[in-house]
């Protein structure tokens, strides 16, 4: 994607893929090519929090996920690949951030501690013109969708179950697509009606995952998504700057194209997702689709 570069977006970039690591101050002014006098207070500035804090968020952000959705990996290895020594200094800081014990966490958990802390000041992102948009014909699917209605918070309740019925029909992303329909805006939806669809594409190779939808406890469901054109634009990076991207959509491309919205929502495919790469790394195709 050709924008222009955001501020400290190396460096971000950087720490994102070097969370197990050591990352001193040195190094970090050598990436961003600023002395060290000045980087403290301009990182702060774009970013909106201290440097160093900004890398413990990210870190104990990645073990939060790994902790409520990947149940095979032990605390020790979570806490070693967040770079702690030992689970002790590690649970104190997830706990620091969280609120919680990694445990209760696991138990019971809550992102919405570190929701504020992780939104980045709003830039040169949210003003620049989108250049990379591509018109595509996107042919009919066949999905089996999860509605996710009500509150965004309680999201990754229909995320686990939708991983829970992927795991049994055997339909990983490795095998089929990972589609979320986004009906509506979750900054300014009231919470109950928010709604976002996750789905993945039934294909003649799981065809068997369409004969179970008749029952099934998660409440996944037979659906479609629509024929026809879309923009799509694929973005690299993580989700904390997603929404900006597709609001330029709305308020940047579609008046430049002169094209009208077809009567579907906007939505996207997971291609590469966090946590199962960096957050830097994730990919992410937008569609909106178009008459």
């Amino acid at each position: 994607m050709n924008m222009n570069k955001v501020p400290f977006q190396k460096v971000c970039e950087y720490i994102d893929q070097h969370l197990d690591q050591k990352l001193t101050l040195d190094l970090l002014c050598q990436i961003e090519h600023l002395s060290k006098y000045h980087f403290h207070r301009l990182f702060h500035l774009e970013i909106g929090l201290p440097v160093f804090q900004y890398i413990q968020i990210q870190r104990m952000k990645k073990s939060a996920n790994q902790i409520y959705y990947h149940h095979h990996l032990s605390i020790t290895h979570i806490a070693f690949d967040a770079g702690f020594e030992n689970t002790e200094s590690f649970s104190r800081a997830f706990k620091k951030i969280f609120n919680v014990t990694p445990t209760q966490f696991k138990k019971s958990p809550n992102w919405t501690p570190i929701l504020p802390k992780i939104t980045r000041r709003k830039s040169s992102m949210q003003t620049s013109i989108v250049t990379d948009v591509k018109i595509q014909w996107f042919d009919k699917t066949k999905i089996a969708s999860l509605p996710h209605k009500g509150s965004p918070q309680n999201l990754h309740m229909s995320i686990k179950r939708f991983i829970d019925w992927r795991k049994a029909h055997h339909t990983p992303p490795g095998v089929s697509r990972t589609y979320n329909i986004l009906h509506n805006d979750p900054h300014t939806t009231p919470a109950d009606e928010y709604r976002l669809d996750i789905a993945t594409n039934i294909t003649t190779k799981n065809l068997t995952a369409e004969n179970n939808l008749k029952e099934n406890e998660q409440g996944v469901e037979l659906d479609e998504i629509q024929e026809g054109y879309c923009a799509v634009l694929r973005y690299t990076g993580s989700d904390d700057n997603l929404g900006e991207l597709i609001n330029s959509l709305y308020s940047q491309w579609l008046p430049q194209s002169n094209k009208k919205l077809r009567d579907f929502p906007c939505f996207i495919e997971r291609v590469k997702m966090f946590p199962s790469v960096n957050q830097s790394e994730a990919v992410t195709d937008i569609y909106l689709p178009i008459q």
